[in-house]
């Protein structure tokens, strides 16, 4: 440390400085003479009232230590170090573009995220059946009653996904009664889609019974079942896979 400097510090921080610098030398294997530190150009400015330290690049520093015959009269030192602050703030400045872009980059993959699970929403609602909402043609306590019961007991012959084939179990599709309130002579007309299907009823009630949605429900059989785009017979072919082999994903292990 210079002489020109040790005055500026209080004795006991220039002591600990010095007993370190000294630790530091026997580590580096340095004379100690040699001073360890590196010394580069700091510029001080003030920002809004608060000090700002902006360490120039040493590719741009070339007027450290020269002072030389070449130094150019009065202004040359002054103008060396306006130049040195100049590029120190060209050096913050390209800091916080680049902290700028990488937070714009987690932004958007953030947005885009979202967009995608907005995407995957509005097809899965386009995917479910409309569902029929009429009033009840007979009043009093029996209307809705009787309106079930004049409805067919009927199942689809080709449900397009499982929404669809969700929707024919709860409520019912295309004015049939649900397939949930089918009597035991009405399930035996249609035995064998009935039990065809029920495969497929069991693995989506079962987890609502856990407390997810049928919506969430239907995805995660379709995630376990090869995607959306899975037709509902091939569905039903792997939950029977499942019926054998058991899917910790669902919940299910049916038996044989």
């Amino acid at each position: 440390m210079d002489d020109k400097w040790c005055d500026y510090l209080p004795d006991g921080l220039r002591t600990r400085i010095m007993n370190s610098l000294a630790e530091d030398a026997v580590h580096l294997q340095v004379h100690h003479d040699v001073n360890p530190i590196e010394r580069v150009t700091v510029l001080v400015a003030e920002v809004d009232g608060v000090p700002e330290f902006s360490e120039v690049d040493p590719e741009f520093d070339t007027g450290g230590g020269g002072g030389g015959g070449g130094g150019g009269g009065a202004g040359g030192p002054v103008m060396m170090e306006w130049r040195n602050f100049v590029t120190a703030k060209i050096c913050g400045m390209e800091n916080r573009i680049h902290d700028l872009q990488s937070n714009q980059g987690g932004h958007h993959g953030e947005l885009v995220k979202r967009l995608d699970k907005i995407e995957r929403n509005v097809r899965r609602m386009s995917a479910m059946p409309a569902r029929r909402v009429g009033a009840s043609t007979g009043g009093g306590v029996g209307g809705a009653n009787e309106t079930e019961a004049v409805r067919p007991a009927n199942l689809s012959k080709c449900p397009k996904n499982l929404f669809v084939l969700w929707a024919e179990f709860e409520s019912g599709v295309g004015g049939n009664k649900p397939a949930r309130l089918f009597t035991a002579s009405e399930r035996g007309k249609v035995k064998f889609m009935y039990c065809r299907r029920k495969i497929v009823w069991d693995a989506i009630d079962n987890l609502v019974k856990r407390g997810l949605s049928s919506d969430v429900a239907i995805d995660r059989i379709y995630n376990e079942c090869g995607g959306p785009n899975t037709k509902v017979n091939d569905v039903i072919a792997q939950l029977k896979q499942f019926r054998r082999t058991g899917n910790d994903v669902l919940h299910m292990y049916l038996g044989a």
